[in-house]
């Protein structure tokens, strides 16, 4: 068989994927080729490429609570004060109520 006949048909998803992680980690080519039986060539030249192309992204956190009480999230509703919206807020909320009330008034 060939190395990819082996690769796309016999290897399931997990052990592609365990193939890249063990790349990834700096496994060896031999170790590879001994436990899944790909040849060393196809893994340099149609598997590393793949690998040498992923980018590690790491994904921060918040580390303070939005509120004091975790029992608030999703009861409270925010309050908006029509004196405190700026022009570009305030045009759009009444071009808005303008739109909505002629929708309302049609349907009637």
């Amino acid at each position: 068989m060939t190395s990819d006949y082996i690769y796309n048909n016999v290897l399931g998803d997990k052990e592609r994927g365990l193939i890249s992680i063990y790349l990834m980690n700096g496994k060896s080519l031999k170790y590879i080729y001994g436990r899944y039986g790909i040849s060393i060539r196809y893994i340099r030249n149609n598997i590393w490429p793949d690998i040498v192309k992923i980018k590690h992204v790491e994904l921060g956190y918040k580390n303070t609570a939005y509120y004091e009480d975790e029992m608030q999230y999703g009861f409270t509703v925010p309050q908006y004060n029509i004196n405190e919206f700026s022009e570009t807020e305030l045009s759009a909320h009444t071009d808005y109520e303008l739109k909505n009330k002629a929708y309302y008034e049609q349907t009637k």
